[in-house]
């Protein structure tokens, strides 16, 4: 058996046009792409190399993916395994059971049609750093202030309206020598060396004096920011928040912090114990990604959430599954029942927007609504936003 190759991805997809975008999309996420189109090409690129990574579509003409599945586990491959289809979920999430039980490492889902930005992150996750940016460069962008933070508007229902009462903050590298860079490409990097927490601190320190910086020009705005985990597991992490906050004159309530599920799984009750505190300071709590994977409805009781955040893969079917906008109902419904808000993230388009609307969701953020903005451009936004009537479809900003 061949030594697996580090970074190397397998595509399987009899896509043309798919296995192309994941060969630009790996590519600048630092990796080697090699693909096949049928079931003699897939033996074929085996028989030669062992990937890190194999990316399976579900349907593939001559061999499906579940018979190559079983064919993966008889060959006894170890490359992590992400599965990819149109199908709903419940195909999906059956199939990655199904190579569990063989001894493959299935590594996660993505449900196709999947944003750029979605596959970028994924592939990023599953694959060493990219031999692009070193660990050196990272910290000196933390260091030197080449890290930058653009914000995406989230709008929330009030009265008959959608009025925009806060933003996401989401990091970039302006890098001197490859240009912008976005989360995909540096982010496993910075949770591979530690360098997380100092990236994490960059951008709550930034959200916050923005929040502070929107007051003073008559802006009651509030910001969300991605916690990593490691911040969860810090005790000290929710005084260092309140001094932040003081120091820029900013309310707790004007602050949400985003947390995955993975957050809590090491040690449930520290975690319990920090999240207990920040919520007592006031700081909001979103439970991020719900909606696919492995989401744990026990969490939404027994951790002090204030929202819960509705994954945008899960949005992105709505319009073509009947399934998924059954679960998105019931999520949003399931919120309200738990004295939570609902928000959907990844509204792309005008179906999805008049479906979460119709749902009752309490706050809706995507690119049909407005792409992700540097902080300067927020105000001549609102000022846009604010003067349309979007109680059954916004305008299209882009």
């Amino acid at each position: 058996m061949f030594r697996r190759e580090r970074n190397l991805l397998l595509a399987v997809d009899d896509e043309a046009d798919f296995l192309e975008l994941i060969e630009q999309i790996g590519q600048g996420v630092g990796c080697t792409v090699i693909t096949a189109d049928t079931a003699a090409s897939f033996r074929e690129q085996l028989s030669h190399r062992q990937p890190a990574l194999i990316l399976l579509d579900l349907q593939m003409p001559g061999m499906d993916g579940i018979e190559a599945l079983r064919y993966l586990a008889r060959q006894n491959v170890t490359s992590g395994i992400l599965l990819a289809s149109g199908m709903d979920q419940r195909v999906l999430a059956s199939a990655r059971q199904l190579g569990e039980s063989l001894g493959l490492r299935m590594l996660g889902t993505l449900q196709k049609p999947a944003m750029l930005e979605d596959i970028e992150t994924l592939l990023a996750k599953h694959l060493e750093p990219s031999s692009r940016i070193s660990v050196e460069e990272l910290r000196t962008a933390i260091d030197e202030h080449e890290l930058i933070v653009h914000y995406q508007p989230k709008v929330v229902r009030s009265a008959n309206d959608w009025h925009v009462r806060s933003a996401e903050a989401l990091v970039r590298w302006r890098h001197p020598r490859l240009g912008l860079l976005y989360p995909g490409e540096f982010l496993p990097l910075a949770e591979q060396s530690g360098l997380i927490v100092d990236l994490t601190d960059f951008v709550l320190t930034d959200a916050i004096r923005q929040i502070g910086h929107w007051g003073t020009r008559g802006l009651d705005l509030g910001a969300a920011v991605n916690l990593s985990p490691r911040l969860v597991q810090d005790l000290e992490f929710p005084e260092r928040l309140s001094r932040v906050l003081r120091e820029f004159e900013v309310r707790p309530e004007q602050l949400t912090l985003e947390v995955t599920e993975a957050a809590s799984v090491d040690d449930p009750e520290l975690v319990m114990d920090i999240f207990t505190r920040l919520r007592v300071k006031g700081v909001g709590l979103s439970l991020d990604d719900f909606g696919i994977g492995t989401s744990s409805l026990t969490l939404l009781y027994k951790m002090p959430f204030s929202e819960v955040k509705i994954d945008g893969l899960l949005i992105s079917e709505i319009a073509q599954s009947k399934a998924a906008a059954t679960v998105v109902r019931a999520i949003v419904e399931l919120a309200h029942n738990l004295s939570l808000t609902a928000c959907a993230e990844g509204i792309e388009n005008s179906p999805a927007f008049e479906f979460l609307e119709q749902c009752g969701c309490d706050a809706l953020q995507g690119d049909f609504i407005a792409p992700s903005m540097p902080a300067s451009e927020i105000e001549s936004f609102i000022d846009v936003w604010n003067g349309a009537d979007h109680t059954l479809v916004p305008v299209v900003r882009k």
